[in-house]
Formats: structure tokens, C-alpha cells, sequence
């Protein structure tokens, strides 16, 4: 294997030079593409496939771009509303893109509604931000199973990378979560 000096081999040099929550959230891009079917052309129409590019191109602008600043109207936090905003903007395209009832529609314009919501006050807050991204993976979890319009694996997909990100995203930010006091 190559080496930069005779005693650390590169590959051990690049991972320590990535913070714990940048491997965790590269570790869960890999878990997540896991699931990913053979890629095709036909694949460019599918809003599924969005995601995952979406997803990856996301990963690669925030650790690639090394910005280390989250404050109200950073690229980092940018990043990060722009996330929220797209999540529900991929389950309308998969909805009008393979169909579905009124009723499917309704709870993916009230989903859109609550992500807005999430982004617009994560401009100012730090938790909406984080959390916007861990609630997001729980309505993958919870309301994906009754969705007839979304591929299996993409469900799968999404939860893993809606976790991680939350919680890089919460790793980042630096956000203090209060402990509960010991009963010594």
C-alpha cells in the first residue's frame, strides 16, 4: 500500500484526519447505497434516484467543502434547509410521477408543510435543523409501508441516510443534550 511516510499506510492517514461524525455520516452513505438497485438511464426519470444523487452530492459538498461554520445563513446551514425542503418535494414527484389516491397526496402536501416549517425555523435554530432530519427518517419509517408509490429500497435508503444525517447534522451544531441527573 502507498505511504506518505514509511510508518502509516495513506488510507489510516486520511481516516484520521476525519472527524467521528464525518466517518459516521460517510458510513451510512455506504449503508445506504447499499440498498440501491443497478443504475440506469431509465433510472434519470425516477424521482428515487434523485434522491440518492441528491443525498451524495449533499455528503460530498459538506465534507469535501471542509466549511467548519453552521451559523444562520453559512453554506453549511443552507445545506442543510435545502435538505428539508427536497424530502418532501421527493415524495410529490414520486407521487405525480407514478400516481397515487387523494388521500396519498394530502399527506405528502401536509408532509411538505411540516418540513417548510422545519426549514424555516432552522434559518435562526439550531434544532429544527437536526431534528427536522431524525423526524424525517421516522415518517419514512412509520408511513412508507402505506405508500404505494415509492420503490421498497428507497424507503430503506432514506431512513439509514435521514438518521445519519440528523445526527451529524446534531454532532456539528453542537447542540448540548441535557443529561439526566444521576440518583447518587
Amino acid at each position: 500500500m502507498p505511504t506518505v511516510d514509511s510508518q502509516q499506510p495513506m488510507l489510516t492517514q486520511a481516516a484520521a484526519t476525519r472527524t467521528p461524525d464525518e466517518l459516521v455520516l460517510a458510513l451510512a452513505g455506504v449503508a445506504a447505497l447499499a440498498v440501491v438497485p443497478e443504475w440506469s438511464l431509465t433510472g434519470l426519470t425516477d424521482p428515487s434516484y434523485w434522491g440518492v444523487v441528491g443525498f451524495f452530492t449533499l455528503v460530498l459538498l459538506i465534507l469535501g467543502g471542509r466549511r467548519r461554520s453552521w451559523s444562520p445563513g453559512s453554506v453549511n446551514r443552507r445545506l442543510v434547509l435545502a435538505f428539508l425542503v427536497a424530502l418532501p418535494l421527493l415524495y410529490l414527484a414520486h407521487w405525480l410521477r407514478f400516481g397515487g389516491s387523494s388521500l396519498e397526496l394530502a399527506v405528502q402536501l401536509g408532509g411538505l408543510v411540516l418540513w417548510l416549517t422545519f426549514a424555516a425555523l432552522g434559518r435562526r435554530s439550531d434544532m429544527p435543523l437536526w431534528l427536522g432530519c431524525v423526524l424525517h427518517g421516522l415518517w419514512d419509517a412509520v408511513h412508507f409501508a402505506r405508500v404505494g408509490f415509492v420503490p421498497e429500497w428507497y424507503g430503506a435508503a432514506c431512513i439509514v441516510a435521514d438518521f445519519a444525517f440528523g445526527a451529524f447534522v446534531l454532532m456539528r451544531l453542537n447542540v448540548p443534550i441535557s443529561r439526566v441527573p444521576s440518583s447518587t
